[in-house]
């Protein structure tokens, strides 16, 4: 099993901080997750969002080639339909080769309507929209010209240059919550970046892979989870931390009943808290009991650490966080 990091790089209103003192703390933890042992460091794409939210996917991803040299780097998610599919594909491309070809290529549809309205397209076409430019982020990765007349590209013999180092590109995972977004992934050949333990998801990916004819085993599946290891009362660390998990899950909610997908389920048990069933907290123990019958289960090969909260400070309580996790949890999920 492979495990992977991921930060919001998002301003917090709990602290005060320059944005420049935010990014390199972020890129710091980066480097030092790559040294813990982390085989992945994610990097996520937002637009427009008062607090910066991801902020630009290939500028930090490029500051991570020139900053780590071991681990994995990649996009989680690229919001496609929001990218020109052969401008996307030159991108990667360009990151892919820069990296030695350690990049790997995560893109969904989004779940922000004011995204899609801020580029002037209807949120309502995202499904027709990630289904071309699947197609046409392939495509450009083969190095051949593409002559394409589709729904919504017209493109007249282009030719994408570089091509990538990976052959024949870059692991291509695709995101999704619902049965039907992981059924285009499974179409399309492509790894599923989950988030959702509900096994309709999964079968519907697995149904789709085999289906299409691509092998069994010939791809791999993660899910996220916002994961604290402590040896205090997870009770007293919910208490002390709430506001900041409540900013984090809060804008998910609201961005995602926008379009109406359903509330994130992270298979937890329910509780009366707003937001404690995203939260897993506890000792190495509970935590590795929790995830084992999810992994097993769902057939997870990764899975993504939601790092620490927008708002905790990431060269103090932050790193503790991950070392710990690193030191008591990693070495048997990768194991696994």
């Amino acid at each position: 099993m492979r495990v992977g990091l991921t930060l919001e790089m998002k301003a917090s209103p709990h602290r005060d901080q320059s944005w420049t003192d935010l990014w390199e703390d972020c890129l710091w933890t980066f480097e030092q997750a790559e040294e813990l042992g982390f085989d992945s460091l994610l990097v996520q794409e937002h637009f427009f969002s008062e607090d910066g939210y991801a902020p630009s996917i290939p500028i930090f991803l490029s500051q991570l080639v020139s900053r780590t040299s071991t681990a994995r780097i990649g996009s989680y998610i690229y919001v496609a339909p929001l990218h020109h599919p052969l401008a996307l594909a030159q991108e990667t491309a360009v990151l892919d080769r820069l990296s030695g070809g350690r990049l790997d290529v995560g893109i969904g549809s989004g779940h922000r309507v004011a995204e899609y309205v801020a580029f002037g397209l209807n949120p309502r076409t995202r499904p027709s929209r990630m289904e071309e430019t699947i197609e046409l982020l392939k495509r450009g990765w083969s190095g051949q010209p593409v002559d394409h007349d589709g729904k919504y590209f017209q493109i007249p013999g282009l030719q994408v240059q570089p091509t990538p180092l990976q052959e024949p590109h870059p692991p291509l995972w695709v995101a999704a919550t619902t049965p039907a977004a992981a059924a285009r992934a499974g179409r399309h050949g492509a790894n599923l970046a989950g988030a959702s333990v509900d096994p309709e998801v999964h079968e519907a990916y697995h149904a789709a892979l085999a289906e299409a004819g691509h092998e069994p085993g010939s791809t791999r599946v993660s899910n996220p989870w916002s994961i604290t290891v402590t040896d205090e009362d997870p009770e007293a660390v919910w208490e002390r931390n709430q506001h900041l998990y409540f900013e984090r899950w809060d804008y998910y909610r609201r961005i995602r009943s926008e379009f109406g997908d359903p509330d994130l389920d992270y298979g937890l048990e329910p509780s009366a808290d707003t937001y404690r069933a995203n939260e897993l907290i506890g000792d190495a123990d509970t935590v590795l009991a929790v995830l084992e019958p999810f992994v097993k289960d769902l057939g997870l090969t990764d899975l993504v650490l939601f790092g620490p909260h927008p708002g905790v400070d990431l060269r103090t309580e932050g790193i503790e966080s991950l070392r710990k996790f690193a030191a008591e949890v990693l070495p048997t999920l990768k194991s696994w």
